[in-house]
Order: C-alpha cells, then structure tokens, then sequence
C-alpha cells in the first residue's frame, strides 16, 4: 500500500534549507492492493476510503500514504498540517520516508518549529533503513554543520552512499567532492565519472560540468562532440553558465562536429532519475 514515485513533493514547500540544498521528500513508495489499484486509475477517493480505515488502525505504511493524499490535495482537501499529522504517525511506527519527510519539515520550519537536530535525528534514523534521500540530505547536513558539528569525512560517507544508489544529486556532488578533495584525496578522473553518472540522469548542473571536462580532456578521454552535447542539454534546461560555456569552448569544435553535436542532443534521451 504504496505511493508512487511520481507521486508530487510538497508543492515546493519543503524544498529545504537553501543553504544546504537537501533534497526534496518525493514520496517514494509503491505497492500492490485494492487502494494502490484506485489510486493508480485516478480514483482517490476510493484509495483513501481503504487506506485511512487502515491508518486509524496505526498501518505506517497507509498512515504514510494518507498523509500524501493530505499533501497533494487528492481525494481530499489539501492541507498539509493534517498531513504532517499523518506523517508523524507513521514516522512513529517505523516508515522511512515519513521520518525523512519530518526532517525536512523540521529543516525548514515548515509547520513545526525549525530544529536542526531533529531533522539530523530523523534523517539518521531513515537513512540507516536504507532511505537514499535521507542518506543524501544527511550528507549534506554534515558538510554544513547543520545540526552535528561539521564533518566532511562523515558527509563524504553518507553521500557516497546515495550516489552508488544512483541518487543524481548525490552523484553530483561526488564530483564536486573528489574535485574538491574535501573528506577525501582529491582526484579528477574520478570526479568525472561521477559528474557523468549524474549528467547521464539529465542533471543539468552535472551536464554543465562534464560537458567542459570533455571538451578539455580534463579528467576524461576528450570527446568535444559528446562534451558540447552535455552543455547544449544543460542550456536547455535552463542552466544559467551552460550558454557561456558554449560560447567560450565552441572554438574547439569544427562547423560539422557542432552539428553533430546539435544532432545528438535533439536525439538523447536521460536515463532513469533517481531524485
């Protein structure tokens, strides 16, 4: 009794403390059941009519998904106090993405008050069950020193972990991390093979970064077609240095491998993200 991943994050509201940049609490889950098959043909109130009898029964896993329903406004009047409510009810009993959930909420003071260490509780919690969210965010919380005392070694731990499940933002900022050699020995080749994992799921700040690395051969076997590939797809995304970068390294390309670079980002396609 599960809801699907496509299933929408708090509209924008608990998209974290800007500073850390956490990640956003999609909802996660999927399931089979008589609920899980309404809500999948668009009868919500019909899924809510099984899952919140099993909720008030104290099921996290239906006390998780009636919280969604509350969130997103489905089936039932949005309010996203009352799903908070339902939340903290399965965080209690145990649910992964309820506690990760909560810890965003407590990361940004959104319908509680805002508590570093709360969030740093939740997450932990989440995390070591396996939540890859939670594992990213609470990476993040220690390389900020949000809630725990700084740590970049503890970060680099709990990111990784993510990013080997492919989490994009994890991946990313991997690269950031072996660029940097913050937590662990610099290295660049390594650094750009995680900026790749994360361009790869069409995460235009890592098409940005891999993009320029391979039209330089910095770090990665030069490849200027597939390199100005990567920036055109971060530019169309909107990614604010993509345009710059594709002025200032276009020199590099001859007329034909531009356009075949042009071709190649009106041809591909992203692999699965993992958000």
């Amino acid at each position: 009794m599960r809801i699907p991943k496509f299933s929408r994050p708090l509209a924008g509201a608990f998209a974290v403390a800007m500073a850390v940049g956490l990640a956003l609490p999609t909802p996660a889950h999927t399931g089979t059941g008589s609920g899980w098959e309404k809500y999948q043909e668009g009868d919500f109130m019909g899924a809510l009519s099984v899952w919140k009898p099993l909720a008030v029964k104290g099921d996290a896993g239906a006390q998780f998904n009636v919280g969604v329903m509350y969130n997103d406004g489905r089936g039932v009047e949005q309010d996203r106090m009352v799903a908070l409510k339902w939340w903290n009810k399965a965080a209690e009993n145990g649910d992964g993405q309820a506690q990760h959930n909560l810890a965003q909420a407590y990361a940004n003071g959104l319908g509680v008050e805002k508590d570093y260490g709360k969030a740093v509780a939740l997450l932990k919690t989440a995390a070591k069950k396996g939540v890859v969210r939670s594992q990213y965010s609470l990476g993040k919380m220690y390389s900020a020193g949000f809630g725990v005392t700084q740590d970049h070694a503890e970060a680099f731990r709990w990111i990784k972990m993510a990013g080997e499940k492919g989490q994009v933002k994890a991946q990313y900022n991997l690269g950031k991390i072996y660029r940097d050699g913050r937590g662990v020995e610099k290295n660049i080749e390594t650094a750009a093979e995680w900026f790749l994992k994360s361009a790869l799921q069409d995460y235009a700040k890592a098409q940005n970064h891999i993009g320029t690395r391979l039209i330089k051969g910095k770090g990665i076997a030069q490849d200027k077609v597939r390199g100005m590939m990567f920036l055109i797809l971060a530019a169309k995304q909107g990614h604010k240095n993509a345009p710059k970068n594709i002025e200032k390294l276009g020199t590099n390309l001859t007329a034909p491998e531009r356009t075949k670079a042009e071709m190649r980002a009106k041809k591909w396609a992203p692999a699965e993200q993992i958000n």
